[in-house]
């Protein structure tokens, strides 16, 4: 039996979230907002223009939806980006206090080990009068210290049994050994990004590649010991924990760029496996039908990527909508949606793809597919191994959006949910079932918390069935590190 997004389990605990509240439930205030396009010279990147021309031709079955790359990367500090230098994040002002009370680690822990998400807690530690190392108190935590105490989730596992370790030095290299051999947290790899580590809301603190002078050894160190509670993602992006399905967290967003009006939204867990998250109300009506209305006069017949064991086969086979990219450069209303965006998943604009706008009618639809591409699909297309850097760079996340109610039909559907096995028909709508509504948005991870390719990530649109029923919606591709890209 399909499972349905719309249950909800009795007695479902919501995490707050709130801006400046220091006992939390949650994080420290968001960073500005404000954001400027890279200086990059026009005309520069024809090639890798000219490259995604010919990758617009490419369709096949099982395949990520068409790649557009645009030229000019945009920055946003609406969230402490991954990619960002370290004299940016330590410009910053330190995280907010988060402490490790069992409150607040039931909103990170899990049931079970989730590969590559842990969770550490660190304590501030000074010698009392008869020579014992105590924690100091909450509102003393930056004072000076002999030394700090770092406990460990691993996997960000409540019922796994804790480590503590002490760190007698100021130092981020000392810190990070203790991280390294404690959490056998696994090194940069020809095909994996770098591990780092995050306040309680996601905002990224240091990683494992980052080279600190003495001046953000000090920062980094104080940011430690400021937030508490912190995360590790060893595929180096911030991913929210899913807890358990029905979790519901509520968080505050980067305020607008056009009202200057911060908002607040829930955050449910619908599904562990895959990770699924949905927020309903992230988009207002009137963006919904704006949206709407600019993709409409481009709106045609949609392609998808051409996987080696696919030539030839049309893109009709397995998908039947329309779809069109539409670039926010230049258009305040998209560009503060894009910045809504990467306040919601904590990454930052550089690594969003141009949204992609979708349009299915009645018995229209797209059979299951991944958003990520496998490096081992594409062996006779040196263009995509080169973009993805055999698989270093990738989709990373989907942040789906719902631009319209449909009566009947038109879920998205995750056939895998709760680690079932690959479907017999990939056509058939089965497993969690997620019901359009506008306004909503969902996001599912295509990379697991360790940065690995989740194949429990497969998903598809099921056929619309109601007669008078059109689906709008938008993907908004998220990847695992920046990304150039070029209007499509």
């Amino acid at each position: 039996m399909a499972a349905s997004s719309s249950k909800k389990k009795a007695g479902t605990k919501v995490t707050k979230v709130k801006k400046g509240a220091v006992s939390y439930y949650g994080a420290g205030d968001t960073p500005p907002s404000n954001s400027k396009p890279n200086d990059r010279p026009a005309g520069v990147h024809f090639a890798t223009a000219s490259f995604a021309v010919l990758l617009c031709f490419a369709c096949g079955v099982l395949s990520p939806p068409l790649l557009h790359l645009r030229d000019e990367l945009l920055s946003s500090q609406s969230v402490s980006a991954a990619s960002g230098s370290s004299s940016d994040r330590h410009s910053l002002s330190l995280p907010q206090h988060v402490p490790c009370t069992k409150a607040n680690l039931d909103s990170f822990l899990h049931s079970a080990p989730v590969k590559g998400l842990h969770v550490v807690c660190v304590e501030s530690l000074q010698v009392d009068d008869d020579g014992n190392e105590v924690p100091l108190a909450a509102e003393r935590r930056l004072e000076t210290r002999s030394s700090i105490r770092l406990t460990f989730y691993k996997g960000a596992h409540a019922a796994r049994l804790k480590r503590r370790v002490n760190v007698k030095s100021n130092s981020w290299e000392d810190v990070k050994v203790k991280l390294v051999t404690g959490l056998s947290l696994m090194p940069e790899t020809p095909i994996l990004q770098p591990w780092a580590l995050f306040s309680a809301m996601g905002d990224r603190i240091v990683g494992e590649r980052d080279k600190l002078n003495n001046e953000m050894n000090d920062r980094t160190m104080s940011s430690l010991v400021s937030s508490e509670l912190l995360v590790i993602a060893e595929g180096g992006n911030w991913i929210w924990p899913g807890v358990s399905e029905g979790f519901r967290r509520e968080i505050e967003l980067a305020p607008s760029t056009i009202t200057g009006n911060s908002k607040n939204v829930t955050i449910e867990t619908l599904s562990m496996k895959p990770l699924v998250l949905s927020i309903s109300g992230f988009l207002a009506d009137e963006e919904c039908d704006y949206i709407m209305e600019k993709a409409a006069p481009t709106m045609k017949y949609s392609g998808v990527s051409l996987k080696d064991a696919d030539k030839g086969r049309p893109a009709s086979d397995w998908r039947t909508s329309q779809s069109t990219f539409v670039a926010a450069m230049g258009d305040p209303i998209l560009r503060d949606i894009e910045l809504r965006t990467a306040s919601l998943t904590r990454v930052p604009v550089t690594h969003q793809e141009f949204v992609q706008v979708l349009r299915y009618g009645v018995t229209e639809k797209y059979d299951a597919h991944h958003d990520f591409f496998d490096p081992s699909s594409y062996r006779s297309d040196p263009g995509t191994l080169q973009l993805i850097e055999n698989g270093k760079k990738n989709r990373y996340a989907t942040v789906f959006w719902y631009l319209t109610d449909v009566a009947r039909g038109g879920e998205t559907c995750f056939p895998r949910h709760g680690g079932a096995p690959p479907p017999r028909d990939f056509s058939m709508c089965t497993g969690l079932k997620v019901k359009p509504q506008k306004g909503k948005v969902i996001i599912f991870y295509s990379l697991d918390a360790s940065g690995e390719m989740d194949p429990l990530s497969l998903h598809g649109a099921c056929p619309v069935l109601g007669k008078e029923d059109i689906k709008w919606a938008a993907n908004k591709w998220l990847w695992n590190a920046p990304m150039s890209y070029v209007p499509p």
